[in-house]
């Protein structure tokens, strides 16, 4: 019987429309995903293959979970099925078991769940096979991954939802419940990878959630790119368990369905069955009411506003009654409250920023959006439908009540629904706020930045999904339609269709700063509210027109009534309607294409490839002989209100080559209007380049090498009203920042700001990838890596802003006054700076201290005052250190700049430091156990005044490890003297975990160190673990002294400049013989190692020391770029340790060491013995994680374990 009714379920399911629905949508997803570059799922990329066996167990895990949505339309109706149809009596009369009725039903539906999700493997395989598809972007099929996906990652999450949901809907007999069931776990799920996503719970959420992506994640954290194209996981450790965990799991919820699961109808159960008692037994023989004479009936404006407000009461009270709507709220909250409290965690070191206003607006509106959105689509269908499925609706159609009285009360109830439901939202965010002790609650800025515009928006979506409703022949169609809705404005903006004059409810991006507010962008944003508000209007009465009434439901009876209906009142609104949305959308147009050019995405991707075709593939425009800078005068004119930065300037260029120049070429900015730009000498040439804002200059006497001539030009960065996209964020009302390359030319043109993306640049016929010069090559080192068009220049720049606003530029300040309501002030360079630095603005509060003849000076928004005194702080540690162990500073200043937090970085210019105010300003150190970020940042930043701003490197492989390493070393030995090693520590095992696992994204290939190609991972993540572990090797005073000897070679001179030859050249000057292969393996290899401690044991002895035995393993291998490794011998000094405390704990400090010894480790398996006076706990290779061990984790073991 077991099989029959397995069989008749699986047959069923078979037959059933969803089935093949979702079978198909599955598949076109994955499909797109494979075929079509601008789909991804699980990400990808960066020379990862999309069919490789790591992306096809990523694309089977994430659609594993979402699955949930479709395996519970299999298997949650299949005992409310038999109730509906009412066949349920006729069933529970046979023979049949109960284990046969609901297990055989459940393996029926969930062999159709299988079945239904293999068109995700069928996807990757067919869609591997497309003609159309890059061919680099795909590796080699072979069965073996897609059956291990399948299997061991897609088989068990879909047993676990098909298992949970299925339990759920029995106990429930609802397949409301059982939905909002699917929700609560998708948004605990979420939360829970929020919270975990630290390393410290890294372990423990690869164990036990459920769905096993952790697991994944965990088995695959370091692989490089060769790994993941060509490797699965091995069913080991944390992966097995976890899928043997979420098995056992669901056989524990098929046995919960099998003790809960009552032989009779929902109606004859629980609650219902008592109920319906009760009714029975209170139901009197009571003669009707005699029937009395009802008022004459009114159609009068105050009948009209009664209707209005008891239908919409009528309509909210059951939005607000309902149990699905409650739970809604409660798993929004829940969500959202967990977003909240960690959208406090700042970066991957363990900082903490204070909970701003504007820092929680962003994740409620990606934790929260998810509730507003389904009230909209769901009530919508709920309310329109609601007379019809209660059997009502032809007595209510009866009655005397206009259409408007249906459509309108219903509308305005989901609205004001809505409307609540933010401010709930709101009220969790202040409750977060004032738990994590912040006073300064700003609700206007939550009701203006957040409440109005996202009420809006889903007030459109609520018209919209009443639309569909009203059209529908049933609501689940009508939800249906907004599915596809929803799918097809994501599908549409990343196919390029990104105009928000045809994407309903769009509208531009409203960036929020505490600087500078919500700015000018609200402007945009509104008008576009407005257009689309007149068209759900529109969308209303139409609705309002096709209201179903009476016996007759057909759409096409309807729509030939509807010019009928569209007269009088309904006609005068939407013809109202129809004028606003044309003029509303004239407007726009006018504003996004005509004031402004329209851009999208991909047409800015074409331009950049179209750039790069013209201007270096073809012209080599890019190795042209060309002048440098020398001197640089500019006048600024900042009008932070309109927006529009103008900028008169003139060049002082000397021809530094060997020969003459018969031209000069210069290049604009995209963004920039040239009103008049002159060469001394030189008249304008036919130039076809005018698109890319190029110019060409024939001189009419050729430069002869070492002359000098002067170029100036007038520049204006303006925009006039509003753009679709991208508005201007560097010109605003309070926080302008602009660098010199946004208001003034470059000489020539420059590799930097390229389209990056492989297959976006084979895509429009570029080369795979555009590297620098290699390593040694001695023409590039004519030129620094920042320009080629200057070496080292004198400025002498001019601002002038509104009066209440402070100006900064470089160099020092020789005059600041106001006149008419402008301020006006001079900077000027006392000597030569590299030509790379900013101009801004902003209504500043400033703090200024001079220490040691040098004036610190922290220029900040009022509202963000917390670390002020730590940057000050910073800045002195940093000058002290630098100054004893490099060189003396070069400057009689040093300045920190807060800027909006439209970009999140922090910059170095000359004795200039502007920083987001995301970065350090709003920082929250009350916890003194959290990473000193603010100084770490700091110092890094002051040490570019040596590292780029005293010696600069050449353009070539390796460049940036002369700037961006050594600004991390020289960060990392102020944070040692000020903290100790304990915090150095806690950062590098980030810095650690961060460069390996960046090394499987690697696009082109992982360079060693001393040819980095400005990969981040490199210069930054692993040049702080190889510094750090050369100055403990070498010693600090050691490696300090070859980089002073580094600065007396190159400081502030000109071509040819250094390479990190130059700079390994002076370590090998003052390293022994055998540290020779240090250097060779940190900087001039890919060194790995995989260190272990397998075994530890502790006797006590008879004289009371103790006998510790540690068992370790050693393997070092070398890498190449693609991350195929060879084992290398090993024969290393490491240090081993024994404590009383695990290292890296809150309680571990220096007296928890109970042995700490360089021991000579070789590779394989090796023992060690020690006798100590104390018992220790744990011990261990590398304890300190000093090594780049690909598994540092291991290092350390616990005594017996």
């Amino acid at each position: 019987m077991f099989s029959k009714i397995a069989g008749f379920e699986f047959r069923y399911q078979l037959r059933n429309p969803v089935f093949w629905v979702a079978a198909g949508i599955f598949f076109l997803l994955t499909f797109a995903s494979v075929t079509i570059q601008q789909v991804s799922i699980g990400g990808g990329g960066g020379g990862v293959h999309k069919n490789a066996p790591f992306m096809i167990g990523l694309i089977h895990l994430i659609l594993a979970i979402f699955y949930m949505f479709v395996s519970t339309a299999f298997v949650a109706n299949i005992v409310v099925r038999d109730d509906e149809t009412g066949f349920g009596g006729i069933l529970r009369s046979t023979r049949i078991s109960k284990f046969d009725y609901l297990y055989g039903r459940f393996t029926g539906a969930f062999a159709a769940v299988c079945l239904s999700f293999f068109a995700v493997p069928a996807a990757i395989a067919i869609g591997s096979l497309m003609p159309w598809v890059d061919k680099e972007t795909l590796g080699p099929l072979t069965v073996q991954p897609f059956v291990y996906a399948y299997v061991v990652l897609a088989l068990p999450a879909l047993f676990l939802t098909s298992s949970l949901f299925f339990t759920l809907a029995t106990v429930t007999r609802s397949l409301m419940w059982t939905y909002v069931g699917v929700i609560a776990l998708l948004i605990l799920w979420t939360v829970a990878g929020i919270a975990l996503d630290k390393p410290e719970f890294e372990k423990a959420a690869a164990l036990w959630e459920p769905f096993g992506t952790a697991a994944y994640g965990l088995a695959t954290k370091y692989w490089t790119v060769a790994d993941r194209n060509t490797l699965v996981p091995p069913l080991t450790g944390a992966l097995l368990f976890n899928r043997l965990f979420a098995v056992a799991l669901s056989a524990l919820f098929l046995s919960l369905a099998f003790i809960l699961f009552r032989f009779q109808s929902g109606a004859q159960s629980g609650k219902r069955a008592k109920a319906a008692k009760l009714m029975a037994s209170a139901a009197p023989d009571i003669a009707p009411p005699p029937l009395a004479v009802l008022p004459r009936a009114r159609f009068d404006a105050a009948s009209a506003w009664a209707q209005l407000l008891a239908r919409t009461r009528m309509d909210m009270g059951q939005v607000f009654g309902s149990p699905a709507y409650l739970v809604l709220l409660a798993m929004g909250l829940f969500n959202s409250i967990g977003a909240l409290w960690f959208a406090t965690d700042d970066t991957g070191y363990g900082g903490q920023i204070w909970p701003v206003t504007r820092a929680l607006i962003p994740p409620l509106l990606g934790s929260f959006s998810l509730i507003p959105m389904i009230i909209a689509v769901y009530y919508a269908g709920e309310l329109v439908w609601r007379e019809r499925e209660k059997k009502t609706h032809e007595i209510v159609d009866s009655t005397p009540v206009p259409d408007w009285a249906f459509v309108g009360p219903k509308t305005l109830a989901i609205s004001l629904v809505l409307l609540s439901t933010l401010v709930i939202s709101v009220v969790a965010a202040v409750l977060i706020q004032a738990l994590k002790g912040y006073q300064l609650f700003q609700i206007g800025d939550y009701l203006l930045w957040y409440v109005l515009p996202q009420g809006i928006d889903w007030l459109l979506l609520a018209v919209l999904a009443v639309f569909f409703q009203t059209l529908s022949p049933h609501k689940f169609i009508g939800w249906g339609l907004m599915v596809i809705y929803l799918i097809t404005t994501v599908t549409f903006v990343n196919l390029g269709y990104e105009h928000n004059l045809y994407n309903y409810g769009g509208a531009p991006g409203v960036p929020l700063s505490d600087m500078n507010g919500q700015g000018k962008f609200w402007i945009g944003a509104a008008w576009f509210r407005v257009y689309w508000s007149a068209f759900a209007v529109l969308l209303l009465v139409l609705s309002y027109a096709l209201w179903r009434r009476g016996a007759e439901t057909r759409l096409w009876p309807r729509l030939k009534r509807l010019p009928r209906r569209l007269t009088g009142k309904a006609g005068a609104t939407f013809a109202l309607a129809l004028a606003l949305f044309a003029g509303t959308g004239v407007f726009i147009y006018i504003n996004t294409n005509v004031w402004n050019e329209y851009r999208t995405a991909i047409a800015d991707e074409k331009w950049l490839a179209d750039f790069e075709k013209t201007l270096i593939s073809e012209q080599h425009f890019d190795t042209l002989p060309r002048p440098k800078i020398v001197s640089m005068n500019l006048k600024v004119d900042l009008y932070p209100h309109q927006p529009r930065a103008t900028t008169l300037g003139s060049y002082v260029v000397e021809n530094r080559t060997d020969a003459p120049l018969k031209d000069i070429h210069l290049l604009f900015d995209r963004d920039l209007t040239v009103k008049a730009v002159s060469i001394e000498g030189g008249r304008p040439a036919a130039n076809p380049y005018k698109r890319f804002n190029y110019r060409i200059f024939a001189l009419d006497t050729p430069m002869l090498p070492g002359e000098r001539r002067v170029i100036t030009f007038t520049t204006e960065r303006a925009q006039r009203g509003f753009r679709n996209r991208g508005n201007e964020t560097r010109v605003v009302d309070n926080g302008t920042f602009l660098n010199n390359a946004e208001i003034a030319p470059l000489l020539g043109v420059e590799r930097s700001g390229l389209l990056q993306d492989r297959a976006k640049r084979r895509k429009y016929g570029l080369p795979a990838e555009l590297r620098p010069a290699k390593l040694g090559d001695t023409a590039s080192r004519s030129f620094h890596y920042l320009r080629h068009d200057a070496d080292w220049v004198t400025a002498d720049i001019t601002v002038t802003t509104v009066a209440d606003q402070t100006p900064i530029a470089p160099g020092y300040e020789v005059s600041n006054t106001v006149k008419d309501g402008r301020r006006t002030a001079r900077f000027v360079t006392e000597a030569p700076v590299l030509p790379f630095f900013s101009v801004q603005s902003a209504r500043y509060t400033v703090s200024k201290e001079v220490y040691k003849g040098v004036q610190i000076a922290v220029y900040y928004d009022p509202h963000h005052p917390w670390n002020v005194e730590r940057m000050k702080t910073a800045g002195k540690a940093s000058l002290d250190y630098f100054q004893t162990n490099f060189s003396p500073y070069q400057f009689r200043q040093l300045r920190f700049l807060e800027f909006p937090a439209y970009a999140d970085f922090a910059q170095a210019f000359a004795n200039t430091m502007p920083w987001s105010e995301n970065l350090g300003f709003i920082a929250d150190y009350r916890d003194k156990s959290k990473f000193d970020q603010v100084t770490y940042i700091g110092a890094h930043e002051i040490g570019h005044q040596w590292w780029a701003h005293q010696i600069v490197g050449a353009d070539q492989q390796g460049a940036t490890s002369l700037s961006e390493t050594l600004a991390q070393y020289s960060a990392l030995m102020v944070m040692k003297h000020m903290y100790g090693e304990d915090q150095i520590r806690k950062f590098l095992k980030y810095e650690l975990d961060r460069y390996l696992r960046a090394r499987g994204g690697e696009p082109v290939e992982e360079l060693p160190l001393y040819k980095v190609e400005g990969q981040g991972y490199i210069h930054y993540r692993k040049g702080s673990l190889v510094m750090y572990r050369l100055q403990r090797e070498l010693g600090e005073d050691t490696v300090n002294r070859a980089l002073r000897r580094l600065l007396q070679r190159f400081a502030f001179k000109a071509a040819p400049y250094p390479t990190s030859l130059d700079l390994i050249a002076e370590l090998r000057a003052v390293a022994p013989a055998d540290k020779q292969a240090l250097i060779t393996d940190l900087f001039e290899k890919i060194t790995l190692y995989d260190l272990k401690t397998k075994a530890m044991t502790v006797k006590k002895r008879a004289d009371g020391r103790f006998d510790v035995s540690l068992t370790v393993e050693a393997k070092k291998v070398y890498a190449d770029g693609k991350g195929v490794e060879t084992t290398a011998p090993m024969a290393e000094m490491l240090d081993v340790g024994l404590f009383t405390a695990m290292p890296g704990d809150k309680t571990f400090d220096r007296s928890k060491v109970v042995i700490m010894q360089p021991q000579m480790i070789r590779s394989g398996t090796q023992t060690l013995t020690f006798t100590v006076d104390k018992a220790p706990t744990y011990g261990g290779v590398d304890p300190y994680n000093y090594l780049i061990d690909r598994n540092s984790d291991d290092n350390l073991l616990k005594a017996g374990g």
